[in-house]
């Protein structure tokens, strides 16, 4: 990825109207980070900025208490599910820490809180260039420059906190991910310093109850996590103490945390969420509560537990829990805090004495209206889903910038989505959405050029539509140059593998004797997929146009290289066979099969990761809705059952009772 300097907005410079950024990055705590890893590996071209109000990469600093451990593996770290090899891997970090060896003799997959923010830091570290820390984003606005009718830009506002200097950027994406806000009691909290959110905890608290050895009475409010941690740190840094623990439950519960209910922090499992009606996402947040919310890790239960017991033992009883109990607000009274109380069950009211408060409440999280006040107004707030599928916020048409958001979509994607468990494969989703939209630098001006070839409207970018073409018309075209008029094609079948890279890898095989066996390996590859096509009568429409010639072809570009070893090119040519032939009782490559021992001498297989593609639809865009759908079942009238389906696709059109003969009243359109 390019460090860029972030400029004020200048003509030639990056973040200017006419030079923007890829990507501007609201916040650079784990989410960004993450995608600063992604975009690095899948698309190093791109241009990117992230601002940072902290003086550093801050990770929860108020909880970061001695001995604490994370709940995850240290695998979950932010790329290693979706890229092992990474050099941002916490094991390449506790390697390059020299700690490697001693980390693996622990024989402890979670590392401590306090170590796990060190790799943070040590990761950030590496793209610093492209962060500006000490620096707040005050607003972010749409932009519609001269002459374009919608809004493609944002611009995004940044004032340094320790100057007061505010600069102007543009880019193209945003991405929001700048955490929530405390969660404070509905009657309001007093100014006092003695009366902290947990965020806050270890930064302030211990500083003012310096004197370890007094009698203080504490409340802790909150039953999850950090009021389970806040008050067994309570409990053993000052013996003399008493805390008054306040829950909204009749008890401390324990994280449901089984191997079982974590497959729902799977990848595969925060898509199947997002594809269920709103109802039944609702109802499955409810019952998957207790694996994130209102909880507590059962070893910090059981140390807490001990705690009391031990007290009990010496006749002290120091731990006082108010179950089925709400703080509505804490005021400043004459000799500390008075925490305002309201039990759940009865109503009744009450007010307790505390010298020290500390609200383990939790996080809001929403937009804030004084930075995204003129954005607003665009969102699409009355769908059902008000994010896409790649973490974009739906907007209204006037907006073609992509404002995405990371960990404000949990009824959107699950409960995972405020986790670290789902950084690596958000990031890729996010990231490839944003390539997939936005061109990338080297053709920003053939795309803007209203003269280039073909025209805009033959173009397709939808990669859905783009990938089931590829699919189902596997047979390709590949192309490369032995020299500036020296063209080598060769037709193949490929497989397309779309869980790896940016874009996808498609695997194909050579003869050995083919001239592109020595031409693709570490080269640029151009790959062509031709789709259906047809004549088009004029009879066919209800327009005096001429004849022409409808098509659908997928352009793929991507660098090539050879597969040395047998396993990897049989496992290849087995996925020819499954992919070409899916039936249950079809034919499948053994790979003991001694034939292909001999076939290995004569072939060779290659992969080709895809770097770019677009489609060029030639579907009679020019015309009307009725037409071009007229244009579409002239043709599906020539096209097999399997490749209407894929016409079907491309153009938004169900077959009506299940008839597929080429008619136009036997199909209708899908909603626009």
């Amino acid at each position: 990825m390019r460090n860029d300097p972030a400029p004020d907005a200048r003509s030639s410079e990056p973040g200017s109207e006419q030079n923007p950024y890829d990507l501007i990055g609201v916040g650079f705590g784990p989410s960004n980070l993450a995608l600063a890893i992604a975009a690095e590996e899948l698309d190093g071209e791109r241009t990117c900025l992230f601002f940072e109000r902290s003086p550093s990469l801050q990770w929860h600093p108020g909880m970061l208490l001695e001995g604490s451990r994370m709940q995850i593996s240290f695998l979950k770290d932010l790329v290693s599910l979706r890229n092992p090899a990474s050099p941002y891997t916490f094991l390449q970090y506790a390697k390059a820490k020299d700690r490697l060896e001693r980390f693996v003799n622990l024989s402890e997959f979670r590392p401590t809180r306090l170590e796990y923010q060190d790799y943070l830091r040590w990761v950030a570290e590496f793209f610093a260039g492209q962060v500006r820390y000490h620096t707040e984003v005050t607003r972010v606005s749409p932009v519609r420059r001269p002459g374009e009718d919608v809004h493609r830009l944002f611009r995004v506002e940044a004032r340094d906190i320790r100057t007061g200097e505010t600069t102007v950027h543009h880019a193209a994406n945003v991405v929001h991910a700048a955490g929530g806000r405390p969660r404070l009691p509905p009657g309001g909290v007093c100014a006092s310093p003695a009366v902290i959110h947990s965020s806050d905890f270890l930064p302030h608290f211990p500083e003012r109850f310096a004197d370890r050895s007094r009698p203080y009475e504490f409340a802790v409010a909150g039953d999850g996590q950090s009021a389970g941690e806040v008050a067994l740190y309570l409990m053993r840094t000052y013996p003399e103490s008493r805390v008054h623990l306040f829950l909204s439950g009749q008890a401390l519960r324990a994280t449901d945390n089984s191997p079982f209910v974590n497959e729902q922090f799977f990848e595969s499992s925060a898509n199947a969420f997002s594809a269920r009606p709103r109802d039944e996402r609702t109802a499955l947040r409810a019952e998957l509560r207790n694996t994130n919310y209102g909880v507590v890790e059962a070893g910090t239960l059981d140390d807490l537990y001990r705690t009391v017991y031990d007290d009990e033992v010496r006749g002290r009883h120091r731990l006082i829990v108010h179950p089925a109990t709400r703080v509505v607000a804490v005021r400043e009274g004459d000799e500390g805090p008075l925490v305002a109380i309201l039990d759940r069950r009865s109503g009744a009211e009450g007010e307790i004495r505390c010298d020290g408060v500390v609200l383990a409440t939790g996080y809001v999280r929403a937009l804030d209206e004084s930075i995204f006040s003129e954005l607003t107004p665009f969102l699409r707030t009355e769908s059902d889903k008000l994010l896409l599928s790649g973490y974009r916020v739906r907007t209204t048409a006037e907006v073609a910038g992509g404002f995405y958001v990371q960990g404000y979509g949990e009824q959107h994607f699950g409960l995972g989505d405020t986790l670290l468990s789902l950084l690596p494969f958000r990031s890729r989703q996010i990231f490839t959405d944003i390539c997939r939209r936005t061109p990338p630098p080297r053709q920003a001006v053939a795309v803007s050029d209203a003269s280039a070839y073909p025209p805009p409207h033959y173009l397709e970018h939808d990669p859905e539509k783009l990938y089931a073409v590829m699919e189902r018309f596997n047979f390709a075209t590949v192309i490369s140059a032995r020299a500036a008029e020296d063209p080598v094609v060769t037709h193949v079948p490929l497989t397309l593998d779309r869980s790896r890279g940016a874009h996808g890898v498609l695997f194909g095989h050579l003869d050995r004797a083919n001239p592109h066996a020595q031409l693709i390996d570490g080269k640029q590859v151009t790959v062509v997929f031709h789709g259906p096509n047809t004549y088009l009568s004029p009879y066919a429409l209800e327009t005096d146009a001429l004849p022409t010639w409808n098509s659908m072809n997928v352009h793929v570009g991507g660098r090539g290289r050879l597969l040395a070893d047998r396993a990897a090119l049989v496992t290849g040519l087995s996925g020819i066979c499954e992919k070409s032939d899916p039936g249950v009782d079809s034919y499948r490559l053994d790979p003991d099969d001694p034939r292909i021992d001999r076939l290995v001498d004569y072939v060779v297989g290659f992969e080709i990761e895809i770097q770019a593609l677009v489609g060029r639809f030639k579907l009679s865009q020019e015309l009307d809705d009725r037409n071009r759908r007229l244009a579409a079942s002239a043709l599906m009238a020539t096209a097999r059952r399997d490749e209407s389906e894929v016409i079907g696709k491309v153009f938004g059109m169900s077959p009506v009772n299940g008839r597929q003969n080429g008619s136009s009243a036997l199909w209708s359109a899908h909603s626009r």
